[in-house]
């Protein structure tokens, strides 16, 4: 079995890899990407006997005995005895985005979530308040993948409607960040670093719009090319301590996430939904791992003229306008959608008439939808979407219709 700070030296060789690759790198085709930094070579391959250092006797002395005085562990070690401490996660935005996460924003198209996630950003850079949430204030970086001269408009919309705000640590890099390739990714944290140096704070995020960009001839739906995505993305966060954050397409049905693999929400601390498509639209945290979701953020889009253009045809742009949450309609009546929803809405509404308060399991909920006429896959894909809605509440035994009233 190799030594350990062999392996740990190998390890770290691997890391430099990344480190020294300097902006003037020129692109590289698909095929000929370097492997990635953070991929590392898998624990076998340091010898014969990986799980040789968990295998140490500790009948004597407990575990710090049995390692040695001369001994060091190859990843570090928390102990027991030491995590007695409170330990919170620092938030970028109160009640929503923690520092250092990784978070989705995503929604249909014309649904205003580039609008939304600029507002945002911009109010971190200001570190002035959102929607009544403290923020903490940072250098923000927005990789505009998608539409760069629409970024600019956004931003200079922003500008007119908040002629007081003179500077910022905010800047759009014009163009998309491959993640899938490590000389990309490595020019991404020497901008970040040129950046913090020349405004003189420290990054808070990095935005990438949109994530199918940010993956150029990936495959969305393939958990292999997205995990990588994911790798890259957390290696971004490790080196600048930046929370990063993909603007993304919704699937077919929105309430079952972000077009793709469902890796992408697997791995996320934060995803936020974005529905609607013309007046009043809805942001609603549909996923935190440490903090709450399901509070609805409404907002309407404001026209901002911006002046003529070269044919005299007038220029405008849009900026984020804030609702009282108490505005909202229910979510229930946003997140529904298609014709099969609503046929099977109408025949669960039937059944609910003639059994109040019942409760139905799957399979007897996909029953009622065949019944009403539909395929058995689609009336399964149906209730799998329908009961994570406010139109069914979990409860022992199974599900309660609710027709979308407010859960206790």
């Amino acid at each position: 079995m190799i030594d350990p700070q062999i392996a740990r030296e190998r390890i770290e060789a691997r890391i430099r890899v990344g480190r020294r690759l300097g902006p003037n790198v020129p692109a590289v085709a698909k095929d000929e990407r370097e492997a990635p930094a953070w991929e590392l070579p898998p624990v076998d391959s340091y010898g014969d006997e990986p799980g040789a250092l968990a295998a140490a006797d500790t009948s004597s002395g407990g575990p710090i005995a049995a390692l040695g005085a001369d001994s060091k562990p190859a990843l570090p070690l928390e102990w027991f005895t030491a995590l007695q401490e409170v330990h919170y996660q620092p938030q970028i935005v109160k009640r929503l985005l923690g520092a250092g996460s990784l978070f989705v924003v995503f929604g249909e198209s014309n649904s205003g979530k580039t609008f939304w996630i600029l507002d945002l950003a911009l109010a971190i850079a200001a570190g002035k308040s959102w929607r009544g949430r403290a923020t903490r204030k940072g250098l923000v970086l927005y990789v505009a993948g998608e539409g760069a001269g629409s970024v600019r408009s956004r931003v200079a919309a922003y500008r007119r409607k908040n002629p007081d705000v003179d500077e910022l640590p905010f800047a759009i890099i014009p163009q998309g960040v491959d993640l899938l390739d490590s000389a990309s990714v490595s020019r991404l944290i020497e901008t970040v670093r040129a950046a913090e140096a020349a405004c003189g704070e420290k990054i808070a995020a990095i935005i990438l719009d949109t994530f199918a960009r940010s993956i150029p001839g990936a495959d969305e739906n393939s958990s292999q090319d997205v995990g990588r995505a994911i790798a890259a993305a957390d290696f971004v966060r490790t080196e600048t301590g930046a929370a990063v954050g993909f603007v993304h397409h919704a699937g077919k049905d929105p309430s079952k996430g972000a077009r793709g693999s469902s890796a992408l929400r697997a791995a996320c601390d934060t995803e936020i939904l974005i529905e609607g498509q013309s007046g009043q639209r809805i942001a609603t945290a549909t996923k935190q791992r440490d903090l709450e979701t399901g509070e609805p953020m409404p907002f309407e889009l404001d026209v901002v003229p911006l002046g003529i253009d070269e044919d005299g045809e007038p220029v405008s742009s849009c900026v984020v306008k804030h609702l009282d949450a108490t505005d909202a309609p229910p979510r229930a009546a946003t997140i529904l959608k298609g014709k099969a929803q609503r046929q099977f809405l109408a025949a669960i509404r039937a059944h609910a008439k003639d059994k109040p308060g019942a409760i139905w399991t799957l399979e007897e909920l996909r029953e009622i939808g065949r019944k009403a006429g539909q395929h058995k896959n689609t009336a399964r894909g149906v209730v799998d979407a329908i009961v994570t809605t406010p139109y069914m509440q979990a409860t022992v035994g199974g599900y309660r219709f609710t027709d979308g009233a407010p859960r206790p």
